[in-house]
């Protein structure tokens, strides 16, 4: 295949067409090939010497689970910032595509002689992702067994789903425990001695899961740590509505937070900072993205973008909820998670909060 000529297409409306086409093409062929179990594995022997990124096993929860990192969360380092970023839906597997980019830009903005900021990124694989691995992968936390892959329009249980803090198949393991064992690590004065900062970060199913946690995640580093979130380019938008179920609103909520009152909630909501971010040509549907087409998902608007500027409407009713949370359009980019981490907006909330920020 012969490549468009980059400088020529990069000055044109029909140039950024072009780069979102060839971008879905390159995210089909590669989510196409499959891991295979052996693959699997060599992830978790140590940092790749190309990219100083390994996978490593969470010590403390119930089943055997991985992130991916520039080293074992357990080991500690110096840095005052540290990021969680969650992958997107088909993600759980391979290395979420924004990991190895994220981490240098975050090295870069703190500059010289300042430790860079830790960057760990867990892994929250679903059912249909790993049963090309048999039963090899038999003892792996595991995900949306209730969602069929193949037919969307089936909707799963919000009890088994990841990105609103199901618990992992068979367990009492939440997502959502994952990120709080994340934190209670992060924590530790000993391992992360000059942490003041921590974002919890996602794009599209990722920025749900950001979204919903900031919602009713326990949400604690401990004292003197600043818990922030990144909830960029999500399928849908969570309402605080009770007729509503979880996807939507707050009602069926799986266990991790079943109960949790709505006033509970929303006092959570009015207290967490969150910075949200969306492509102004975030607007492909099925088949080119995950982009949810339920009735309910459908009345926030036909793609993301419109959801996005929605939910910036409804915040209005909640003053107290409205104050916490900031809304940033990348001018020109569709739903592409190297395009959102790689912008400067984003690398300076995460390094600086509000320091340099007008909402």
């Amino acid at each position: 295949m012969v490549m468009p000529d980059m400088k020529i297409i990069r000055t044109s409306l029909a140039g950024r067409a072009v780069l979102a086409a060839l971008a879905v093409m390159a995210a089909t062929l590669f989510a196409a090939q499959p891991l295979s179990w052996e693959e699997y594995l060599a992830l978790t022997r140590g940092p790749s010497p190309q990219d100083g990124i390994g996978r490593f096993r969470l010590e403390g929860v119930a089943k055997i689970f991985y992130y991916d990192a520039p080293h074992a969360l357990e080991q500690g380092a110096a840095c005052e910032i540290a990021v969680v970023l969650v992958h997107g839906w088909g993600g759980g597997v391979r290395r979420a595509a924004a990991m190895a980019p994220l981490v240098r830009a975050l090295a870069k903005g703190t500059g010289q002689g300042v430790a860079p900021p830790y960057v760990v990124a867990p892994l929250f694989p679903r059912s249909d992702l790993l049963c090309h691995f048999g039963s090899a992968a038999s003892d792996l936390a595991q995900w949306n067994a209730s969602w069929k892959e193949k037919n969307r329009s089936v909707r799963g249980k919000a009890q088994d789903d990841w990105r609103g803090g199901g618990d992992a198949v068979g367990t009492t393991m939440s997502s959502y425990d994952v990120i709080d064992r994340i934190f209670a690590v992060l924590g530790d004065r000993e391992r992360y001695p000059n942490l003041r900062r921590v974002v919890l970060s996602g794009f599209s199913a990722g920025g749900q899961f950001a979204g919903r946690y900031a919602a009713v995640g326990k949400g604690k580093v401990r004292d003197g740590v600043e818990v922030a979130y990144v909830a960029m380019a999500p399928s849908t938008e969570l309402r605080l509505d009770p007729e509503l179920e979880w996807r939507y609103g707050i009602k069926g909520r799986p266990r991790y937070s079943a109960a949790l009152t709505e006033q509970e909630i929303l006092t959570n909501l009015s207290s967490r900072r969150v910075w949200r971010g969306c492509g102004t040509q975030d607007v492909l549907a099925k088949p080119h993205t995950a982009l949810d087409d339920s009735p309910e998902a459908m009345a926030q608007g036909t793609n993301r973008i419109e959801r996005f500027w929605s939910f910036k409407r409804y915040l209005t009713r909640f003053p107290s909820w409205e104050k916490q949370v900031s809304f940033h359009a990348f001018n020109g980019l569709g739903h592409n998670s190297l395009g959102a981490y790689s912008d400067p907006a984003v690398i300076d909330f995460m390094l600086h909060g509000d320091a340099n920020l007008a909402r």
